[in-house]
């Protein structure tokens, strides 16, 4: 049994992935991640083994604490492994890196193992809208993002955790609404970020 931490979309931005996920099914490619029931999502961290009562406590605090984050996803990719993941990825900001950080930090407390990629300075953010693709739908779909894809733009509105395989939601938390005084710029949540070092 697997864990995962899960920065989820607002309803609008999670409405737009699965827009594309369904037109990458319309144009062949397997619709892996409908069948496995999973909600768009960029993952924080997978771990190997993890306390789940611990890590939800963890997650509803973190999820008081901090505000949602605007993020943008204007580029796509695949990674070089046999498990033919295609994604999108979102734009790298400091709000972003912030939360894993803090993130991980937490997560040391409760015995959780958290895989390798997802520890810092290994973590690439990514949001799969393909996983276990034979290498010819690899191609097909970023041949379909090459021409089609337009960069989307939301918020990361909740966060939550899930136990795989299967698939299953254990907790999802709402971040803080933004409000026009409390919305971060870039400089000062890097400042901010120093500051906490």
């Amino acid at each position: 049994m697997g864990y995962a931490v899960h920065l989820y979309f607002d309803s609008e931005l999670e409405a737009a992935f699965l827009k594309v996920r369904t037109a990458l099914t319309t144009a062949g490619v397997t619709p892996t991640l409908e069948r496995l029931g999973d909600r768009p999502h960029v993952s924080l961290v997978v771990m190997h083994d993890a306390n789940p009562g611990k890590c939800i406590a963890l997650l509803q605090d973190f999820a008081h604490q901090r505000p949602r984050m605007p993020t943008a996803f204007g580029a796509f990719g695949s990674f070089p492994t046999a498990q033919g993941v295609v994604y999108l990825s979102p734009d790298p900001t400091d709000a972003l890196f912030d939360a894993h950080r803090q993130i991980c930090e937490r997560l040391e407390g409760t015995g959780s193992q958290v895989h390798e990629y997802y520890l810092p300075d290994n973590w690439v953010p990514h949001a799969t809208i393909g996983f276990e693709l034979p290498r010819a739908e690899v191609q097909l779909a970023l041949g379909w993002l090459q021409t089609n894809f337009r960069p989307l733009r939301g918020e990361f509105a909740s966060i939550g955790l899930v136990e795989f395989p299967p698939v299953t939601e254990l907790a999802s938390f709402s971040l803080q609404a933004l409000t026009a005084a409390s919305t971060p710029t870039r400089a000062s949540a890097s400042r901010a970020g120093k500051a906490e070092r």
